[in-house]
């Protein structure tokens, strides 16, 4: 694979226009994902357990809150910001069931799609954006202006535009300002 590395005006935030996306997870990766999205103009939904210290902080940052399985039931692109270990049987439990065709599936960690711990349905896209630094980080970034830079790959493709929503979504949360590279799961 040659190396593509993509910038701002490779991306189209109306990619995002007319679809939810709901951030699971609000810790280091998520708060900074939710956060940014709001800020460029994305309408987000974070999903949190009922009972998560982190709900609080998430409505008083301007967020919309509600529960991981009612986040994925509206959500059109929902991303996993969770820790690898617990991802995989909350994906089973509160986000497979509601997962439409035709919805995207993301990721910010590779591994439990690389293997085989998240195995979507056939008729989901999925796809993983990565920041290559700590969520703090990439908040503070987007709130100067700048971008850090963030891996992009595609696991599916169903709907043949998974590239553009994840490259939408990267732009999203300011990695289009620092580069974002095309990777692949495996890699």
């Amino acid at each position: 694979m040659a190396l593509r590395i993509f910038y701002d005006k490779y991306a189209d935030l109306g990619r995002l226009a007319d679809k939810t996306v709901a951030v699971i997870g609000y810790g280091s990766q998520g708060h900074a994902h939710a956060q940014n999205l709001k800020s460029s103009g994305v309408n987000v939904l974070v999903g949190l357990r009922k009972d998560s210290p982190s709900r609080a902080k998430a409505e008083a940052a301007g967020l919309r809150v509600a529960t991981v399985g009612e986040a994925a039931r509206e959500a059109d692109v929902v991303m996993m910001t969770l820790p690898d270990e617990t991802t995989a049987d909350i994906y089973r439990e509160q986000i497979e069931p509601f997962l439409q065709p035709g919805d995207y599936l993301a990721v910010a960690h590779g591994f439990n799609i690389h293997f085989g711990a998240i195995v979507a349905p056939k008729d989901v896209n999925v796809f993983m954006v990565a920041p290559k630094g700590p969520g703090h980080t990439v908040r503070a970034h987007y709130e100067q202006g700048r971008g850090v830079p963030s891996l992009v790959a595609i696991h599916a493709d169903p709907s043949g535009d998974t590239l553009q929503i994840a490259l939408a979504y990267a732009k999203g949360i300011g990695a289009g300002r620092a580069g974002i590279i095309e990777t692949s799961f495996r890699e």
